[in-house]
């Protein structure tokens, strides 16, 4: 449920339909989806299978970290090569490295190669992850965008529900490997579908949205070095751990200058403080996902089975939220975005809490389950009211631009709270006391988040 998030500011232009759209080219659409949404979910189940297996538990968080940074920079870099190039082949280009990553990964001889694999599928899911929107408004007729956003969107559902079960059965019965080997075929299969209708280039001059593209795509670069640079060095024991921090944190600083608007860190009141808000709810929730079922393995003795269908139970109360968050804003409209934003936030401070309680023993385990399900229904309620919130406050003609700023702000939040517990697993002894201040850190942006929504306005009429 993390690694969704790995769409980021690619190209959304305004143009009219040149050729009919074949069916096959939706159901291409949907099949991508499909694949990217069950590696992710599949991911976080068998991780720790994957630690033990290639003796990498001090790479844990980098499994997570580089695919997610990398994938920052694959969507921006996949929206310029369909703009220059064309979609088709920025299209090919993303299929293939993601398919490079699965069998790197599949084939690891060790958590350092695992970890590559891991980074090469973020390059290629970056692109796969901007691909739908891209080609849904510059393929589609604007009474068939809704239909198949709404598709797109439900393609997640399935893999939320059965993914992390599916995977740790696999695991369990022949190898974590054959997650990542038994993608392979259904990607080549499902390729020409994608591929072939997108052949025909179109004939128009770049939007303003294309050439932002463009002028971010070096500071995106820039900020997944340089937040690289902050877990590395969190995680290092040596004498380049600090210098690698501060180096990485002046990089963050200077390159979101670029990205984001200012006054992101200090909540200003407003645009900055919804992006703030959807960042630290990412970097909680989806933050937690990247250890919990490690850390219900290890501390609780849950199988990989047992702490997948808590994932899946997530997966299925977000998806929950969502649905109470649409038929709120049915009945009570634009002026309950506000309201349902900060008591959603208010359910993912109490639901991270119980749930680190419950996984580190002061309540009993049954608590994880009600914890979690509260996170991920606040998510689903308040996550997608506050990204309402933003986009109804965006000038004309800057929702593109401000979708990538959610998505990436997203991205970088949540490869920094799996970073940050990752280098707490690899450096703090024992895993008790490690799982602790990881989840304590991941309680703390929960806690940001709350304050954050004290900072959201109203857009003015």
């Amino acid at each position: 449920m993390c690694e969704h998030a790995a769409v980021s500011l690619a190209p959304v232009p305004s143009a009219p339909v040149l050729v009919p759209v074949p069916r096959t080219l939706g159901l291409g659409l949907v099949l991508v989806v499909l694949i990217v949404a069950f590696e992710s979910m599949a991911v976080s189940t068998v991780l720790p299978r994957v630690a033990a297996d290639l003796n990498g538990l001090a790479l844990y968080g980098w499994a997570s970290s580089a695919f997610l940074l990398s994938s920052l920079f694959g969507a921006v870099l996949s929206g310029v090569l369909g703009d220059r190039r064309g979609l088709a082949v920025s299209t090919v280009l993303a299929l293939s490295v993601f398919a490079a990553g699965l069998l790197v990964a599949g084939l690891a001889p060790s958590m350092t190669g695992f970890v590559l694999g891991r980074l090469i599928q973020g390059l290629g899911a970056g692109g796969l992850g901007a691909l739908p929107w891209a080609v849904i408004s510059t393929r589609y007729p604007e009474v068939a965008r809704a239909r198949m956003l709404a598709a797109v969107s439900s393609a997640w559902l399935l893999p939320a529900l059965v993914g992390p079960l599916i995977a740790s059965v696999i695991a369990a019965q022949w190898s974590w490997r054959a997650v990542f080997w038994g993608l392979i075929p259904v990607l080549v299969l499902s390729a020409p579908l994608c591929i072939l209708p997108l052949r025909q280039r179109l004939n128009r001059p770049a939007t303003a949205q294309e050439r932002d593209s463009r002028r971010i795509l070096w500071p995106a670069l820039g900020l997944s070095l340089a937040a690289g640079a902050v877990i590395e060095g969190l995680r290092r024991p040596d004498l380049l751990a600090w210098p690698l921090v501060l180096a990485g944190l002046a990089g963050v600083a200077w390159t979101a200058r670029a990205l984001f608007p200012a006054g992101l860190w200090r909540l200003t009141r407003g645009l900055p403080a919804a992006l703030a808000l959807r960042g630290w709810a990412a970097f909680a929730v989806m933050g937690t996902t990247t250890f919990l079922p490690l850390a219900l393995h290890e501390l609780r003795g849950l199988s990989l089975t047992g702490a997948g269908a808590v994932l899946s139970l997530g997966g299925v109360t977000w998806t929950l939220g969502s649905w109470v968050q649409d038929q709120l804003e049915r009945r009570y409209g634009e002026a309950s975005r506000l309201l349902r934003a900060r008591g959603g936030m208010v359910g993912v401070v109490i639901g991270v809490l119980l749930t680190a309680l419950g996984v580190l023993g002061p309540l009993p385990l049954w608590v994880v389950g009600v914890g979690w399900v509260l996170s991920c229904l606040g998510m689903g309620v308040g996550y997608t009211s506050n990204s309402l919130l933003a986009l109804s406050s965006a000038r004309p003609g800057q929702t593109g631009q401000l979708s990538g700023q959610l998505a990436n702000i997203e991205v970088l939040m949540v490869a920094v709270a799996a970073g940050v517990g990752g280098a707490l697993i690899a450096r703090v002894q024992p895993l008790q006391t490690a799982f602790t201040l990881a989840f304590a850190v991941t309680v703390l942006g929960a806690l940001l988040t709350w304050l954050a929504g004290t900072r959201l306005q109203q857009p003015r009429k």
